[in-house]
């Protein structure tokens, strides 16, 4: 037999069939379960129908149970509405409250805004009297070498007359100065000279020819009045305008914490404390809200202790220094500190009526006359004198180089005697 004739020979002739569903395990076993299903709840059901009319008949039937119905009220919608109209009526009036409380808010800001933009006016046209002053000191340093050591300042157009313009400023800050230069508001330049000054106050008088300034320069600065401002009081707001902050160009804003007086030499100051922060190198003026001048910065006056906060001069009691010292007239010295003894003072603590010598300065008129602390000064050429304001005003009568006839009370053991001595009356 041929290859060809070959017939195909297959080892297994049988075709494998799958196994049919109802003879699978998972159905015969859910099979069963359902069978038995059907018999225990065939069971539960013939025993209910079973025991149930026996239970009726021992234990009787279960009494209705009661039907609670719920009646609603008719004022109920009533009430609601009614609360909705006062909730309405309460949003409405806190939204007014609202509105009303930031409608006061704004206008606080607004006046806040009002008072500060006005202060700002105060200093706007304090500006055209306010200049910066820079002193030129040339020094030698450890290696001979010499530099130059500038210190600015501000001051202040006191004065303005035919031939000379007369600036106010602080004689701490023009001290063995070689050169000093003033710039005015517009930028203009100019050489100035020390007219005159007192160690006791600090102030000095700076005066530049007017023939060395343009004119336009002089037709754009104004003078600051000091006249007429006598009354100052506690808790009044003042601008501090020039350098309150240590530097030029600075301003600063606020009140009158105390006005004291303090005894210097040859005199009695009122010394006003304001709230406003200051330094060593602070100096300026202060303004009232009207734009005149009240006091000139001074922190020399500062209490011991006290916090460092702006000390000025009131410009009440200094006016008559201010227009000595721009006249180019010495000041009256006798170096006398003294403190004022009233009657009642006098009077408690049987001390004589009169100046109460807390001080004699040394190298003074006063030293060389034979005045010493603790004296009571009662005359001068004949004068009788029971205050400091008194005394200063006797002063004022007299020059340097004058003799004056001082009559003290000293205390000894036997009490206190009259004493006389001549003074020749000083300059400072």
């Amino acid at each position: 037999m041929g290859e060809n004739e070959k017939k195909e020979f297959h080892f297994i002739n049988e075709q494998i069939k799958k196994k049919p569903f109802y003879r699978r395990k998972w159905f015969t076993q859910g099979a069963a379960a359902i069978a038995l299903a059907l018999i225990f709840g065939a069971a539960a059901g013939v025993m209910f129908a079973i025991v149930q009319p026996w239970a009726s008949n021992q234990f009787g039937k279960p009494d209705e149970p009661t039907q609670i119905v719920m009646v609603q009220e008719e004022t109920h919608t009533q009430e609601t509405e009614t609360g909705q109209t006062e909730q309405k009526a309460d949003d409405e009036k806190e939204t007014a409250k609202g509105r009303k409380k930031n409608s006061k808010e704004t206008d606080a800001i607004e006046e806040y805004r009002m008072h500060y933009d006005q202060m700002k006016n105060v200093v706007d046209s304090a500006e055209n009297s306010l200049v910066k002053i820079k002193s030129y000191v040339a020094k030698m340093d450890w290696f001979s070498e010499s530099y130059e050591n500038v210190t600015e300042t501000s001051g202040l157009v006191f004065r303005v007359d035919s031939n000379w313009l007369y600036i106010l400023t602080s004689s701490r800050f023009i001290k063995s100065a070689q050169q000093i230069t003033v710039t005015f508001p517009d930028g203009e330049v100019a050489d100035a000279a020390v007219r005159r000054q007192d160690t006791v106050t600090e102030l000095a008088i700076l005066e530049i020819p007017l023939k060395s300034i343009k004119e336009s320069t002089i037709q754009s600065i104004s003078a600051i009045s000091i006249k007429g401002i006598s009354s100052v009081e506690k808790g009044e707001p003042v601008i501090a305008v020039g350098s309150p902050m240590g530097y030029t160009d600075s301003i600063n804003y606020g009140m009158i914490t105390s006005i004291t007086e303090c005894e210097d030499v040859d005199g009695e100051y009122k010394v006003i404390a304001t709230d406003m922060a200051a330094s060593d190198m602070s100096y300026g003026f202060l303004l009232n809200l009207d734009g005149n001048m009240v006091g000139i910065v001074a922190q020399k006056f500062k209490q011991t202790g006290a916090a460092d906060t702006l000390i000025a001069l009131g410009i009440s009691d200094i006016s008559y220094l201010l227009e000595m010292l721009a006249a180019g007239r010495s000041l009256p010295y006798t170096g006398v500190v003294g403190k004022s003894v009233s009657a009642d003072v006098a009077e408690h603590f049987s001390v004589p009526y009169g100046i109460y010598v807390k001080k004699v300065n040394t190298d003074s008129p006063a030293m060389y006359a034979g005045i010493q602390a603790a004296d009571v000064i009662t005359e001068i050429n004949g004068e009788s004198v029971g205050s400091m304001s008194e005394y200063e005003d006797i002063l004022r009568k007299y020059q340097e180089g004058d003799t004056l006839k001082i009559k003290v009370r000293r205390k000894s053991i036997g009490g206190y005697a009259d004493v006389e001595m001549k003074l020749v009356m000083g300059a400072r």
